[in-house]
């Protein structure tokens, strides 16, 4: 999109970059547009500047008349965007009459700085016309791109006039043929686990238009594109969890013998005076683990609608191991840790998490694939 440059971004970038310059160097170059700016704000904190008051007094003739001769070669070149370049060079040219009037050393160089409001209106409504007319022309090629193209020239067309004959109307068409429509199927599983796969499909439809930064690409669900009477998308992704089971159980324990040093385990008499005794303890140790696991694949397939080619196909695993650990011993106490101690104290009673839980905790490493997959192939 063209850009037009303004002048309060034109004097940041001179107090930011150009700093102290008197615009010699520019001037030099030829560069009398850039010169003259930078005199100018040169003049604006050292109004007795002599370097920038005599490049001030040869560049803005120069600019002026290397900006009026640039507008007579764009008029008479014969290219498709003539109007767009001489609305660009019409408001340089005010830029430099308002830096001067903003100026009180520059105006007292330069009184009466030429301003050219007039011109830019009628430029203006020109380019506006020029642009949308490249609109209509690229719309009529019925192509992605070339409505992409249109979308951006009928936005050229509103910034310079707003609301320019049907402009806003011609924005939003070019919009939705320059989008790619894309819609995405809900994987069906069973009626025990549709609930959890929902909110799986939910959330991913949610998290994809956000991370492909993309305007030109939408995602439908089957209901949207009904809805919207969207007969002819562009591609299908097609969900599916062709492999899952949730909730197998695995029990296992492990038995280890354990001890500690130094135990206070008696009293003893020596020469008629009681001693503690110190030994070691042991105890044997059993670790219970149960095991609930759950774990699936989900196949995602991009298919082009116009010839049902696959365009991409991925699988995206997952597993979530739920477990509970508890623990029994024998001997000695006070072998055991603190936590050994306080695994004896569990219970084989807890439950597991609901399989609907359970079906949603193996999904969230597919959701984050899934979605990382999606932003990779539509960055493209």
């Amino acid at each position: 999109m063209r850009k037009i440059r303004y002048i309060s971004a034109v004097v940041l970038v001179i107090v930011f970059i150009a700093g102290c310059s008197t615009g010699k160097k520019a001037l030099q170059k030829g560069d009398y547009y850039k010169a003259t700016m930078e005199a100018v704000n040169r003049l604006r904190s050292a109004p007795e500047n002599k370097k920038a008051q005599q490049v001030l007094t040869q560049s803005y003739p120069l600019a002026k008349s290397t900006i009026l001769r640039n507008i007579q070669n764009a008029l008479t070149v014969n290219r498709t965007d003539k109007y767009a370049v001489v609305v660009n060079e019409y408001t340089a040219l005010n830029e430099l009459a308002g830096a001067i009037f903003a100026c009180p050393k520059a105006l007292e160089l330069i009184p009466n700085p030429d301003q050219y409001y007039s011109e830019l209106r009628t430029a203006k409504e020109q380019a506006a016309q020029e642009s949308y007319n490249l609109g209509v022309t690229a719309m009529a090629q019925k192509t992605i791109q070339k409505a992409r193209e249109a979308y951006y020239y009928f936005k050229d067309a509103d910034n310079y006039v707003n609301g320019y004959k049907d402009v806003t109307s011609k924005i939003n068409e070019a919009l939705f043929y320059a989008t790619l429509k894309v819609v995405v199927s809900k994987p069906i599983t069973s009626s025990r686990y549709q609930l959890s796969a929902n909110f799986f499909y939910d959330n991913l439809m949610a998290q994809m238009s956000k991370v492909t930064g993309n305007n030109f690409i939408r995602f439908y669900t089957y209901e949207e594109a009904k809805n919207e009477k969207l007969n002819q998308p562009d591609q299908y992704i097609i969900l599916d969890f062709n492999d899952f089971s949730v909730g197998n159980l695995r029990d296992s324990k492990n038995t280890s013998e354990i001890s500690r040093d130094s135990v206070l385990v008696g009293t003893t008499k020596v020469n008629g005076v009681n001693q503690n005794v110190y030994g070691t303890v042991k105890a044997y140790f059993t670790v219970f683990r149960r095991e609930v696991i759950s774990s699936g694949i989900l196949s995602a397939r991009i298919i082009d609608a116009y010839n049902n080619r696959t365009l991409e196909n991925k699988n995206f695993p997952g597993q979530f191991i739920w477990y509970n650990e508890w623990a029994t011993f024998k001997g000695d106490e006070r072998a055991l840790t603190d936590k050994q101690l306080k695994m004896t104290n569990n219970s084989d009673a807890v439950m597991p998490p609901a399989n609907q839980d359970l079906f949603i905790e193996f999904t969230k490493p597919i959701f984050d694939q899934t979605v990382s997959f999606v932003k990779s192939y539509y960055a493209r």
